[in-house]
């Protein structure tokens, strides 16, 4: 995880987030990191689910190359994974179609 979160995540782990719902993105190299591409997302969807919020907008791992990512729940990303790296031609469909997933497109 990047050192930018290393204020935020105590405050995520006394959190109170029973009754909340969250979705999350993450952005990773699958080339450079293949495995542990996105494993940050992975350990942010694990603190929210230990504060007890509610994870949506699971993303599917096809399209992807990498080996391993803790971001991989019962074989989906636990939310939208974005590659600027390797597949920034992808980003902006990706984007819109996961908005639209979660019922928040225009």
């Amino acid at each position: 995880m990047q050192p930018d979160w290393d204020y935020f995540v105590p405050e995520l782990e006394d959190a109170d987030l029973n009754g909340k719902t969250v979705a999350l993105f993450g952005l990773g190299d699958q080339v450079d990191y293949p495995d542990s591409f996105l494993d940050a997302m992975g350990d942010l969807a694990e603190l929210i689910e230990k504060a007890g919020g509610q994870l949506v907008g699971a993303w599917s791992t096809e399209g992807y190359d990498f080996n391993d990512s803790r971001a991989v729940k019962d074989g989906q990303f636990v939310g939208l994974a974005l590659d600027e790296d390797r597949q920034p031609e992808l980003t902006d469909s990706r984007i819109s179609t996961w908005l639209t997933q979660l019922g928040l497109a225009q």
